[in-house]
């Protein structure tokens, strides 16, 4: 059902489904299973879809819960991409939530128990996380919020992305140069107020 935001306008439900993708169907159906306990719901297969030379495929999901799901397609024929460089390994990555820092540790153990390697907790701001890989060197984290995010977060992040459109895509920007056109907004801001 698709909500009314509160200012009268569309608002997304949530997220339906995450599409990734796999090159070993079998490892990945085993982890998402019997490591995270994820019950595999639904396949889809296909030929040539939306054109011709698009390879045929198997796209299958796992039950996240609350209507969420997570999805892989395997191509047929399709070779294996190399793996990702270390950053982008890092930042693409799919974060599952808990609320107690007691949930955390109990998967931390449980996924332990089973071979794979995951990092000891780490806070960031909000958030405390853990984070380990799945069979597709596909990065997955597991987090718990330290605070829910209020309307000063909200605010905060307004002025960042402004004053980061404002600067990305020039020349030799950096975060200080970023952080420099933040307080130039918030300062003509104030100065707008007690005007």
């Amino acid at each position: 059902m698709t909500e009314l935001h509160p200012g009268g306008g569309l608002r997304l439900g949530g997220v339906d489904h995450i599409a990734l993708v796999t090159w070993d169907p079998a490892a990945t159906c085993d982890f998402y299973t019997q490591v995270l306990g994820l019950p595999l719901v639904h396949a889809i297969t296909a030929t040539g879809w939306l054109k011709e030379e698009f390879p045929d495929f198997v796209h299958f999901f796992f039950e996240l819960g609350k209507g969420n799901y997570l999805a892989f397609f395997y191509f047929f024929g399709l070779p294996e991409e190399e793996p990702a460089g270390d950053l982008m390994h890092r930042s693409r990555h799919l974060a599952f939530h808990v609320d107690t820092e007691e949930e955390m540790l109990a998967w931390r153990e449980k996924i332990k128990s089973h071979g794979v390697r995951v990092t000891h907790p780490m806070q960031h701001e909000l958030l405390e996380s853990i984070y380990f890989d799945d069979p597709n060197g596909i990065q997955l984290e597991i987090a718990r919020p330290l605070r829910p995010f209020g309307d000063v977060d909200a605010r905060d992040a307004e002025l960042t992305l402004v004053a980061l459109a404002d600067v990305a895509g020039k020349a030799d920007a950096t975060v200080q140069d970023m952080w420099r056109r933040k307080a130039e907004i918030v300062r003509t801001h104030a100065g707008k107020e007690h005007s």
